[in-house]
């Protein structure tokens, strides 16, 4: 026949587990504000997300100068 006592021990486990549990979500919801604040205004809905025209012109060769030194690594000598 199953006892309808529940253990002290895993009790006090579980209220330690769900407080740190809502120290967490609290965490989340101040860094989630945080971010929302450092976002900009967004526009008219139809500006939001909407996508960014790229050219299909060539770009100026001397955007490109010196493009290798960019990046992970820099120089090798």
């Amino acid at each position: 026949m199953p006892s309808n006592t529940i253990d002290p021990t895993a009790l006090a486990e579980a209220h330690r587990r769900l407080t740190e549990l809502d120290r967490a979500v609290d965490e989340t919801r101040l860094a989630l504000a945080k971010l929302r604040a450092c976002l900009p205004p967004c526009g008219a809905p139809e500006q939001c997300g909407s996508p960014i025209e790229v050219s299909d012109e060539q770009y100026d060769p001397a955007m490109w100068h010196d493009a290798e030194d960019e990046g992970i690594g820099g120089h090798r000598h």
